[in-house]
Parts: C-alpha cells; sequence; structure tokens
C-alpha cells in the first residue's frame, strides 16, 4: 500500500495506488488500524536488528533513498507518506544510526539529511497544496512530523542546522500545513511523570491542536530538557548556534503553558544573555563576520521575548531583554569592523521597524521600547557620531545610515550638532564619500525643519 503526497499529476495514469496530489485525489487505503499491531512488531525487531555489514559499514536503505530522490524531484513532484514507505523507512533508519552513533560514518544518511529529508517536509508542511490534500494524507503527514521531531531529539545535542531548521518548520505555527489543520482537535495532551502525575509542555485549545501534539511529543522525549542542557551546561556555543537553537520555540511559545517555560526557558534566557554577555570584543568582532549576512541577534531576543511574555512577570522580563539588546548593538558599533557596524546597522533598524510599528498600531502598555525611547537612546549613546567615522564610502552603509537619521528627524530628535557632525564627515574626504553624504542630504531634505534647512544651507556656503 503506497500513500504518496503528489505534486499535480493525476493519479488514474498510473497504476492503483493510494496517494494525493495538488488536486487532493485520493485512492482507498486501509486507514489507520493496523498502525498499533505495526509498532508493536516493530518494536520487537529493533534489537535483533544489524545496523552494520560484514565490513562494518552502516547499513542504510539506498534503494528507498534513490526511490524518494527521483521521486520529489520531478517537475511533478511525489512525497510518499504512508507507514512502511520510502519517507518513514529512511527517517526510522536514520534514527536508529543516530542511536547507535553511526549515521556520520554513513553517507546516504547524511545525504538524506541534506537533500531528500529537507525538500520533503518543505514540501508536505508548506506547499501551496497542502489544502488540496484529504484528512487521510494529512493525519500521514502528521505521523510522518512525529517520527522527523523524534529524529531532531535524537540529534538536538550535535548542533545539526539542518534538522534544526526542519524542527523550525515543523513547530512553525504560520506554516501551511498548520494553518489548514489549525481546527484540529490535540491527541495528545502530556505524559505521565512520576507519582502519576502528568507533565504538560502545551495544553490543550480549541484551535492549533496538532502543533500542541508536536510540542508536547517534543516534550515527552525529552527535547525540552535537552535544549536547556545544551544551552546552559553544553559547552561551546555561537550566536548562530544560540539562534538556531531558540527559534523553533519562539515561534510556538503562543501554546506552551508557562510552567514549561518557566522550567525550561527561564534559565536559558539568564544563560543567553550571560554568553552574550561574556563576549570579548575579539570573539564579538569573529561572531559578526560569520554572521555578516543575518539576524541572529535579532532573532534571539524575538524569540526570548515571546517565551518571556509567558511567564508571570513576563513585562519585566521583555524589558531586560530590550535593554540587553541595546546594549549589545551599541557593543557591535564599536567593533572595528565593516561587518560588526552593518551588523548594528541593521540590528538599529529592526528595532526602528519595530516601535514605528507598534506606536502606529497603539502600542501595548508591555511595550516598554517606544519610538521616542528609541531616539533618546540614539541621541545618549552619540549613535551618529560613531557611525559617522567611516564605511561611509559604501552605498549600502550610507543607505542604512539615512533610514537611522529619518528616524531621528521624524521623532524630532536630530539636533544642529548632529547636523554639523553629518557635514563634517564628507569635509576634505575622498569624492566618494562627498558625493555619498551629499547624496544623503539630498534624500533627507524633504524631512528637515526649516531651522535645519538654513543650518544646513549655512554649511555649503
Amino acid at each position: 500500500m503506497t500513500v504518496s503526497v503528489r505534486g499535480g499529476i493525476p493519479l488514474d495514469q498510473t497504476p492503483p495506488t493510494d496517494g494525493t496530489n495538488q488536486e487532493g485525489e485520493q485512492q482507498e487505503g486501509e486507514g489507520e488500524s493496523s498502525e498499533t499491531t505495526q509498532e508493536i512488531n516493530e518494536g520487537e525487531n529493533e534489537e535483533n536488528e544489524v545496523l552494520v555489514d560484514e565490513n562494518g559499514d552502516p547499513i542504510f536503505p539506498v534503494e528507498e533513498l534513490g526511490k524518494l530522490d527521483e521521486m520529489i524531484t520531478r517537475q511533478k513532484w511525489v512525497v510518499p507518506v504512508l507507514p512502511k514507505c520510502e519517507l518513514e523507512v529512511l527517517i526510522r533508519a536514520s534514527i536508529k544510526l543516530c542511536q547507535a552513533g553511526l549515521d556520520t560514518h554513513s553517507e546516504p544518511c547524511q545525504r538524506f539529511f541534506r537533500e531528500g529529508l529537507t525538500m520533503s517536509f518543505q514540501k508536505i508542511l508548506n506547499d501551496d497544496a497542502v489544502h488540496s490534500w484529504k484528512y487521510e494524507i494529512q493525519r500521514c503527514i502528521y505521523d510522518s512530523t512525529k517520527l522527523l521531531i523524534e529524529l531532531c531529539v535524537t540529534k538536538l545535542t550535535q548542533d545539526w542546522f539542518v534538522l534544526l531548521d526542519m524542527l523550525a518548520l515543523a513547530l512553525n505555527p504560520h506554516c501551511r500545513f498548520h494553518i489548514y489543520n489549525a481546527g484540529r482537535a490535540a491527541v495528545n495532551c502530556g505524559r505521565g511523570g512520576q507519582g502519576g502525575e502528568t507533565e504538560i509542555f502545551a495544553p490543550p485549545r480549541t484551535s492549533k491542536g496538532w502543533l500542541i501534539d508536536f510540542v508536547n511529543h517534543f516534550g515527552m522525549l525529552g527535547g525540552f530538557k535537552l535544549v536547556q542542557e545544551r544551552i546552559c551546561e553544553g559547552g561551546s556555543l555561537s550566536v548562530s548556534l544560540l539562534a538556531a537553537l531558540i527559534r523553533p520555540f519562539g515561534q510556538c511559545a503562543q501554546v506552551l503553558c508557562s510552567g514549561a517555560v518557566k522550567k525550561y526557558f527561564l534559565p536559558i534566557i539568564e544563560c543567553v544573555q550571560k554568553f552574550l554577555d561574556d563576549l570579548t570584543n575579539e570573539e564579538l568582532k569573529k561572531e559578526t563576520k560569520n554572521e555578516s549576512k543575518s539576524d541572529s541577534l535579532s532573532s534571539i531576543i524575538k524569540a526570548l521575548k515571546s517565551l518571556a511574555a509567558k511567564l508571570p512577570k513576563g513585562e519585566d522580563v521583555g524589558k531586560d531583554l530590550e535593554t540587553f539588546r541595546l546594549k549589545m548593538i551599541f557593543r557591535l558599533l564599536q567593533v572595528s569592523s565593516f561587518n560588526g557596524k552593518m551588523n548594528a546597522l541593521n540590528e538599529i533598524n529592526k528595532v526602528i521597524s519595530s516601535v514605528s510599528y507598534y506606536s502606529q498600531r497603539h502600542m501595548d502598555d508591555e511595550e516598554w521600547l517606544t519610538a521616542d525611547k528609541m531616539a533618546e537612546w540614539i541621541h545618549e549613546n552619540d549613535v551618529l557620531s560613531i557611525v559617522l567615522k567611516d564605511n561611509l564610502h559604501q552605498p549600502q552603509y550610507v543607505e542604512k545610515l539615512e533610514k537611522i537619521i529619518r528616524f531621528v528627524i521624524k521623532e524630532k530628535a536630530l539636533t544642529l550638532k548632529d547636523l554639523d557632525n553629518i557635514w563634517s564627515a564628507q569635509a576634505g574626504k575622498h569624492d566618494v564619500i562627498v558625493k555619498n553624504i551629499h547624496d544623503l542630504l539630498a534624500k533627507l531634505a524633504w524631512d528637515f525643519s526649516a531651522e535645519q534647512l538654513d543650518h544646513l544651507f549655512e554649511c555649503f556656503q
């Protein structure tokens, strides 16, 4: 029996198989009644299974891998999602190799992680065709995703970014699979603890039931404990790794119960701040070099703020996180590298976009950082003077500077001294810098007050 998620090929053109396509067609299947029996039989065989061949090489189902690769790369792609089909066989084989520490010795297994696994779940969780598949197919995807989560937990302490990205997709309430299935009821509500107590990670609710199941499944497998241990006790960390570890839970923070957040993530919030605070200037410079095109710092703070909102005094923790974020941005500004300053400008502009959005939407009381406070921070820390010291020959750098100055003007916080500093930044400099500053001032001219324009004309003269 084969159930496949299909990418647009009508099933009546193929031999009778159970499947679905972008039009939502589906063959009759045997339902789910054999699922429990299947799991028991598989459990009985696991202990006796041989994981290496006579040469000591890990055994991996390469035939199934080849079939999967061929199916998912067709123009009219197919993802096999029923139990015992290629996707499940490959995930189960990967889990067993990971548990035995053999996965890194299997090139086909590594290739599956990089390609087949990633592409399959991107399609079945986030393709436009998700809404066209019937319930039986949705349930098969649900089961496959629970297996994916088990694989992610198995490798969680080994910093596999590909699997952390897949975990983030599985727990993303805004992926198409969760949007379409938002009305489903939760199946699992937690796990039995010591003394018959039940540990709840995400309480049942009237919506997002399957997302809640995934979160509880992750927790039942010990995933939250592993994340906490990896960040707080696991040794070497990096900004990009922290972002990858925290992002999945910032996304689904809304469905987590406050008890789970307090138990697992409150220590993480403290550890993350300490890690970032303890970075030397050299280490920070190295991090910014590696993160030249990412927004890891911003995503870390955003995720932690979402989690903190679930705590009893979450607004206080959120305020501390925003203050800490500004502190880290100021440190980045002072890193003597182009990447460091570009990262800092990116972060400042993200904050500006955020506070500007909230001010237009009548900011809630719990939003501590406001537009006027951000403008005040820029002024008190002499941010414009620092930014104007170098890199003005780079057009993308000046473009980001323009957004900051425009924000300061809008908040009526640009002083005549600031204008003098902007003008002085091009005095006696290379023609490229002179042109960039003159172009910058020309773009901002409509935003200047009459007094500021008069002051600029005096500078020109």
